[in-house]
């Protein structure tokens, strides 16, 4: 059984998700993507380098058949939280690239999250829904992760942290053991995590200290 999916957005996120489609796909995986939804303009000559192109707004959801599940191609939690609300009903396959690696116990991965090549994974880990997992993360024991959550690539995730709903970390930042991140947090890119991050803010250096919080 063929499975049939449709990306939400058709930026750069976007591609990374196709990327680990095609890789699943030569490794035998029965996936088809139908194609992308894109409230703006993407570039149609680089969607279609993925064979694949642009149907129209997110709101061209409701006409597809009931079978084609989704997948969010987005990289800012709040806009992938906003797209899959709208997508509430429809199936969201759980997509791990072939050249990553899990744990082989005690890793549970909600539906709909993006796991992309060269990332470690090790057990007692929970990951929600819709969360996307950039390339050659590592994520240590015992780690939650919420809903709509984004790791950049090469972000360091150390064991017993949990980052809580929609919360973004830059490229190369890492995360000290017993760290608690806030719901809807943002950790700059390079920057080392020592102490519980507020929900709201967003944290930056080394060590990170508060540049701002919304509210």
């Amino acid at each position: 059984m063929v499975l049939k999916i449709v990306v939400l957005g058709g930026g750069g996120c976007a591609g990374e998700v196709l990327d680990v489609v095609d890789a699943l796909v030569a490794e035998g995986a029965s996936i088809e993507v139908v194609g992308v939804l894109d409230d703006g303009r993407p570039d149609p000559a680089r969607l279609a380098g993925w064979g694949v192109e642009r149907l129209g707004g997110i709101d061209h959801l409701a006409s597809l058949p009931g079978d084609v599940g989704v997948v969010a191609g987005i990289g800012t939690p709040s806009a992938r939280r906003a797209v899959m609300a709208q997508a509430a009903g429809r199936t969201s396959p759980t997509l791990v690239h072939p050249a990553a690696t899990l744990a082989r116990r005690a890793v549970d991965l909600g539906p709909g999250t993006v796991v992309c090549a060269g990332v470690r994974v090790q057990s007692h880990v929970r990951v929600g829904r819709h969360v996307h997992l950039n390339q050659n993360a590592t994520i240590g024991h015992d780690v939650v992760i919420g809903d709509h959550s984004v790791l950049s690539p090469l972000v360091a995730v150390s064991g017993n942290v949990v980052l809580e709903e929609g919360c973004f970390v830059g490229a190369v930042a890492a995360l000290n053991p017993g760290v608690r991140l806030g719901a809807g947090s943002v950790v700059g890119s390079g920057a080392a995590v020592v102490t519980d991050v507020a929900p709201g803010a967003t944290v930056g250096g080394v060590p990170a200290r508060e540049l701002r919080r919304r509210g």
